[in-house]
């Protein structure tokens, strides 16, 4: 049985789970210890690419592509000799499975295009100039490598960003001269550092990064596969940390996002592009990455300089004869992933509110601006909540009744506002928490194809005055904004902030820490949160229980009773109403 860092909290029974969670029974399981490093899980976007509709990635499927970044290793020609002999002698180009290639240091490009000739190992450049000729002194043309027999060239590696003051402007430069080369594949990296991972921006700074690089390729050269996407978060590479691959899937799937805005007029752009996982990818995690559906690839660093490690990296993401299984069309909304009610709560994982598992609304009523339309799904309703998913297409429309409910909201995606009736604006975009108080009214802006998944409080207690939009960014919510509130036995371990409490409705996000405790919500009291990282379990009375991590979403109903066991650190946004 597990045994668990934290005493059990028995005075936490009372304890809501946006104040402190509580959960059920001991879990015969391994234990997992608290990992060392605290990593703000990336906020889910949903499982699907694009807005109701799109399609599905081709039949055939999108080959692995396996890619070693040798960065300024090693020391000595000799040793780059040793390792490409160990390359070549462990098969893993001959595979059909993955494509596979290696990006040297430029002195040694020549020996490993000889080395690996034959083999199916593929040679290319860790970075190509915008010049084709001239006085550029270090310079290297695309032209040149391509002529030398490279295939391919890296682009935008965060370290020649960082170190080196690549901008997205001259990455956009060197893409579009690496692209008149015919022979040659661009790989565009993008990822964000820990500050913006922690701020809750990679998606809006990975859509930054694509759109400017990107500028000016062509759909063409993108169904070609001419471009591959390799998505590394800064504060993975060479610290051992690894995304999970939840989060992988989700910074993969806003790639696919940004895609498609940036091409709707070619859909098939976005399921086409391959996206590589780039940030100390091992043999052992490798497997579990490329198990989810929108990761195409890896681009390894220090675990390519070992023979052996990468040529476990590649069979393990599809190659050592292992042939890649087809990308499998989205299933219709009838047999994708469903929610789940277990016998007291009912629970949703990402994959539910994916935007194409929402059923179409049509075109927004008295729409002004624009041409919106929507789609919805809904969770459930327990007592006087609802909870549900929306997305809408860009547009602008007025709102001028008042809210019957109060709505709270998470923007998993896209950008909006929404204007007071006194002309008040308030902005939101990914990851901004959002709340329209009951008596709300004013106009709503979709400003960037927006999803959302909110909750609804019908209180009669709660008054219908004129009030404003509440919009709680998501940097509000990191660790050193919270409030710790240790075991007080009212509240629970962890720590919270509230961002609006009238007496009937309190929403607020919270953290807490592993542990295991039960918990209860009061008899006339019903409960939603959404999942923002962790891993927890829910237990009911009766035994039947739900696995619960980033990107899900949760219904407790009135007066629920169970118990809770933090595997790792949770941290969720809540709706209590009572």
């Amino acid at each position: 049985m597990i045994t668990w860092s934290r005493p059990l909290l028995a005075a936490a029974a009372a304890a809501s789970f946006c104040d402190g969670l509580a959960f059920p029974w001991s879990l015969s399981l391994p234990r997992r210890a608290a990992p060392s490093a605290s990593l703000r899980a990336v906020p889910l976007a949903p499982v699907a690419v694009g807005p109701p509709g799109s399609p599905a990635p081709p039949a055939g499927g999108r080959r692995p592509i396996v890619a070693g970044n040798w960065k300024l290793n090693p020391t000595t020609r000799a040793e780059a000799a040793e390792l490409l002999a160990g390359l070549a002698a462990g098969g893993a180009g001959g595979a059909a499975g993955a494509e596979v290639v290696v990006f040297p240091p430029l002195p040694f490009l020549s020996d490993a295009l000889d080395v690996l000739a034959g083999t199916g190992i593929k040679v290319g450049a860790q970075n190509a100039g915008s010049n084709l000729k001239g006085a550029f002194t270090g310079e290297t043309a695309p032209s040149m490598l391509a002529s030398a027999g490279c295939s391919h060239v890296l682009l935008g590696h965060s370290e020649r960003r960082s170190l080196f003051g690549e901008t997205d402007s001259s990455i956009n430069s060197r893409l579009l001269a690496c692209l008149a080369e015919e022979a040659l594949t661009a790989v565009l990296c993008v990822g964000e550092t820990l500050d913006e991972y922690e701020a809750g921006l990679m998606t809006s700074i990975v859509d930054t990064q694509l759109r400017k690089g990107l500028a000016g390729v062509s759909a063409p050269d993108l169904l070609a596969g001419r471009v591959v996407v390799a998505y590394e978060p800064v504060w993975a590479i060479g610290t051992g940390l690894v995304a999970t691959p939840d989060q992988a899937q989700a910074a993969h799937v806003a790639v696919r996002h940004t895609l498609t805005a940036m091409y709707p007029g070619d859909p098939a752009v976005a399921a086409t592009v391959r996206i590589q996982y780039g940030g100390s990818v091992s043999p052992d995690s490798v497997a579990a990455l490329m198990a989810m559906p929108d990761v195409d690839g890896a681009l390894v660093g220090g675990a390519s300089l070992v023979a052996d490690s990468f040529t476990k990296i590649v069979s393990g993401a599809g190659g050592g004869g292992i042939a890649a299984a087809p990308a499998a069309p989205s299933p219709p909304k009838a047999t994708q992933q469903a929610a789940v009610s277990t016998a007291g709560f009912a629970h949703a994982p990402a994959a539910f509110f994916a935007v194409d598992a929402l059923a179409a609304k049509g075109p927004r009523k008295g729409a002004d601006v624009g041409a919106p339309h929507d789609a919805a799904a809904a969770l459930g309703k327990a007592g006087r909540t609802s909870v549900g998913s929306w997305w809408c297409a860009a547009g602008g429309w007025p709102s001028p009744t008042p809210r019957a409910t109060t709505e709270v909201f998470y923007v998993f995606s896209g950008h909006g506002c929404v204007t007071d009736a006194d002309g008040t604006r308030s902005f939101m975009g990914p990851g901004d928490l959002v709340v329209l108080p009951k008596g709300w009214a004013g106009r709503w802006d979709v400003l960037e194809d927006l999803h959302k998944v909110w909750a609804t409080a019908d209180h009669p207690d709660v008054p219908g005055g004129s009030t404003g939009a509440v919009v709680g960014p998501y940097a509000d919510f990191a660790p050193q904004h919270l409030t710790p509130h240790g075991d007080d036995g009212a509240r629970g371990p962890g720590a919270s902030r509230t961002l609006v409490d009238n007496g009937h409705v309190r929403v607020a996000v919270s953290v807490v820490p592993p542990g295991s405790f039960p918990a209860s919500l009061p008899a006339a009291t019903t409960e939603a949160f959404h999942v923002l990282e962790g891993v927890f379990f829910l237990t009911n009375p009766d035994g039947s229980a739900r696995r619960c991590v980033a990107g899900d979403t949760v219904l407790l109903p009135e007066g629920w009773t169970g118990h809770c066991d933090v595997i790792e650190s949770a941290k969720r946004i809540g709706v209590i109403v009572g």
